[in-house]
């Protein structure tokens, strides 16, 4: 049975970011149109099921998660141009953490390549 959220909350520190993102997209900017529509695809399915996204093992989670989050699970939907968003659940909470490009993903998770 999924695990169905009871809130999908933005960290504060990804909130001038997000809005950052939903104003460049409200203009029709791209790459930020494409993103902010497949990061809103993302949070639909979320809401059905909090586990939607890709987990992360706990031994792979970058250091920068586990020292400005202290996240224990975190977990990965893949957005438009290659974006990635990442997002944490605290009890029954979605904590959507980051939003990175490409670039920064790789830097991140060495060698890790989609199957």
């Amino acid at each position: 049975m999924p695990l169905r959220p009871s809130a999908i909350k933005i960290h504060p520190d990804l909130e001038p970011v997000y809005t950052a993102l939903e104003k460049s997209a409200k203009e029709g900017r791209q790459p930020a149109s494409a993103v902010w529509k497949s990061l809103q695809t993302c949070l639909i399915r979320i809401r059905t099921d909090g586990q939607w996204g890709e987990v992360i093992p706990p031994d792979r989670i970058p250091v920068y998660f586990k020292e400005h989050y202290d996240v224990t699970n975190l977990y990965c939907v893949d957005l438009a141009h290659f974006y990635r968003g990442f997002y944490t659940l605290y009890y029954r909470d979605v904590i959507l953490l980051d939003i990175l490009d490409h670039p920064t993903y790789d830097k991140w998770f060495p060698g890790r390549r989609k199957r």
